[in-house]
């Protein structure tokens, strides 16, 4: 019995780590740059970057250097034009209008 409870907590701490891929329309979006639009609610102002997903998270690159990250809600885009986003570090939401075409 000891046994399988130390096997199942190890598989569980194990599996935690899994990444699971951004997605859109089935398609992996993962490692690629994309042109997009963000609006900052911390600024209320609109930039114009490019982005990377990974996961459930956003890389955004400003055009004169810097970059942050965000989390989406999930790791499924249903609509590019429209992805809600969260930068943990600065407590500030995101919207973000991405090309992926």
């Amino acid at each position: 019995m000891k046994f399988f409870a130390t096997a199942l907590t190890a598989s569980l701490f194990l599996g935690a780590g899994v990444t699971v891929a951004a997605e859109y329309l089935g398609q992996d979006v993962d490692g690629t740059s994309y042109s997009c639009t963000a609006f900052s609610y911390s600024t209320s102002r609109y930039y114009d970057l490019t982005c990377e997903f990974s996961g459930d998270e956003v890389t955004l690159y400003f055009p004169k250097g810097g970059h942050i990250s965000v989390s989406m809600d999930s790791e499924e885009i249903d609509d590019p034009n429209s992805i809600s986003a969260f930068d943990y570090g600065k407590s500030t939401y995101w919207d973000l209008d991405v090309d992926l075409d």
